[in-house]
């Protein structure tokens, strides 16, 4: 059983796939761009804001440790927040600022204004990500090897129980509310909807990749990326979809996209391992390369809010910018 020690101190096609090139020939300089010192050397996983100066981080190593980070000033400084014996792989808030962690074995949340953890739920479940878009209801997903996906639904109807559970068979990776009724997730091969907040899911007709990350901007524009270099876009609350970019498993289109982040329906930011660090001003049709970013950096997300950015990368790195 976990040990938690608590130190107080993230069917159908359009039938036109269009395809464009993944990044362009420019380069994009950004104000500011720069790497943090952190209190950890292990891979972090997560960053999410609340507002321009409280933000937490989490990560760790796969069975051995786990970390949630916190600062105060905009990132700037962090502190060890919790220290865990599980890897932390995700880590949000809602809007009211009740904070949401999870990871290998178990999840936590904090109430606003609290500062210690409390334990949501403990199992035995690899949960991969979270996201909670009011304090009484959101959704976790889960996975492990590439198979045995979940995905949990808690509240808001009070007939529920704890929790309602989907399962797949191949792993999940990420989840999001376009709004309170309509919730996307996607893993390996596995793109699932769901428009009566959870109760019900869809598969649909999208494989190809290992889809690692999925973002809705508003109510009817989401993106999704992938670990092969997959990039898709939905813009009617992720009925349909059409692939702005195929990757490949191998060759110059193989691109390992970790995460991407919309500010709204046309600025996006999009990371990766090998220094992939995007940026879109068009909806994903085209991307420029940010300049001076670490060739060596393999990124694992990113968070922007009101024209600053955040990045965290294996290695406990985290970069800081602004546009």
């Amino acid at each position: 059983m976990p040990i938690i020690y608590l130190y107080c101190m993230k069917w159908c096609l359009i039938p036109i796939i269009v395809f464009f090139v993944g990044c362009g020939k420019e380069k994009i300089s950004l104000t500011a761009l720069r790497e943090i010192q952190m209190p950890v050397q292990e891979d972090i996983s997560a960053v999410w804001f609340s507002d321009e100066s409280n933000g937490l981080a989490c990560g760790g190593t796969a069975w051995k440790s786990g970390f949630i980070l916190s600062t105060q000033d905009g990132g700037e400084t962090w502190n060890t927040d919790t220290i865990l014996n599980r890897k932390m792989e995700h880590i949000s808030s809602s809007p009211n600022g009740q904070a949401y962690a999870c990871g290998q074995d178990f999840m936590l949340f904090r109430s606003p204004g609290e500062e210690r953890w409390q334990i949501l739920r403990q199992d035995f479940q690899w949960l991969r990500c979270a996201h909670f878009p009011a304090d009484n209801f959101g959704a976790v997903v889960s996975g492990e090897g590439y198979h045995s996906g979940q995905l949990r639904v808690f509240g808001p109807d009070q007939f529920w129980q704890h929790d309602t559970l989907h399962e797949v068979a191949g792993e999940l990776e990420a989840v999001w509310y376009a709004n309170p009724s309509v919730i996307l997730a996607v893993g390996t091969g596995w793109v699932i909807r769901s428009d009566d907040a959870g109760k019900s899911w869809e598969r649909l007709h999208l494989t190809g990749d290992f889809y690692t990350s999925v973002h809705f901007p508003s109510e009817q524009t989401g993106y999704i990326c992938g670990n092969t270099g997959d990039i898709l876009k939905t813009t009617d609350a992720g009925k349909n979809w059409v692939t702005l970019r195929k990757g490949g498993t191998s060759g110059k289109r193989n691109k390992c996209f970790k995460a991407i982040w919309f500010t709204d329906d046309l600025n996006g930011w999009l990371v990766g391992n090998n220094g992939i660090f995007w940026h879109t001003n068009d909806g994903a049709e085209s991307w420029q390369q940010v300049e001076a970013v670490p060739s060596n950096a393999d990124f694992t997300d990113v968070f922007v809010l009101n024209g600053k950015g955040w990045a965290t990368a294996a290695g406990g790195r985290l970069f800081v910018f602004e546009k």
